[in-house]
């Protein structure tokens, strides 16, 4: 699993720098008929560390949406395989299914069959204490894009303040506030990682509260379908 997210990280990289590339070619996308290459350029050294976690929050996209995709997390054949066991009182093949299975609904029913021998209400707890885990790990992997999120506006602020302090020395050592075109290099620097800062850290917000959602959701409908199971093994042991 860690290395299948090593390679969509890598993947996911080098697909940014390929776009990223073809679209700095372009000398037309930018105003004034200056390429994104060249406003990258006059954004000083933060560009880089905003293009940094540019590509972390487009690998961690791509890896959510991989990793929540619902066949993945809540597979229908198991869910069907585990209710008819369930159903025949068939524990030991259940809870056998459930560890040979590598989604999360098999841990979740599993870690609630684990208790099937001491009553309904013991497999229930161990289906609430078991769906706190599966919970986490859904949204291990969306905190990345909150760090991306936080961290980008930041890197782009301080490229604000370093602009100002740019352009203001600049005056400062000319001795000319009156000539505007000495500020305009420090406020363009400003301006720049402001605007990259941003429009890496937006998407970023919008993909992390997508993703935890998803998850939420998916825990929600896997619990419902854990219960109709525990419901059905406790009838079919009885009978």
């Amino acid at each position: 699993m860690v290395t299948m997210l090593r390679w969509r990280a890598v993947l996911a990289a080098g697909a940014v720098l390929a776009a990223g590339a073809i679209w700095a070619q372009d000398a037309d996308t930018a105003a004034g008929g200056q390429s994104v290459e060249d406003l990258f350029r006059r954004g000083g050294f933060l560009m880089w560390p905003i293009l940094l976690c540019s590509v972390v929050m487009l690998a961690f996209v791509f890896e959510r949406w991989a990793g929540l995709r619902h066949n993945r997390v809540f597979p229908a054949r198991l869910q069907e395989t585990l209710l008819r066991l369930a159903r025949e009182g068939r524990l030991q093949e259940a809870q056998e299914t459930c560890r040979s299975g590598r989604s999360e609904f098999a841990r979740l029913v599993g870690g609630g069959l684990a208790r099937a021998e001491s009553g309904g209400f013991e497999m229930e707890t161990g289906l609430e204490e078991e769906g706190g885990r599966v919970l986490y790990n859904l949204r291990a992997n969306c905190k990345p894009l909150a760090v991306v999120a936080d961290v980008a506006p930041l890197l782009g602020l301080m490229g604000t303040v370093t602009g100002m302090i740019k352009a203001f020395d600049v005056v400062a050592r000319s001795n000319a506030l009156g000539r505007t075109e000495l500020l305009a290099e420090g406020i363009s620097e400003a301006l720049l990682t402001t605007a990259f800062g941003m429009a890496v850290a937006v998407p970023a917000v919008i993909a992390y509260h997508i993703f935890r959602s998803r998850a939420e959701n998916l825990l929600r409908e896997m619990e419902d379908a854990a219960l109709e199971i525990v419901a059905a093994m406790r009838k079919g042991m009885t009978l």
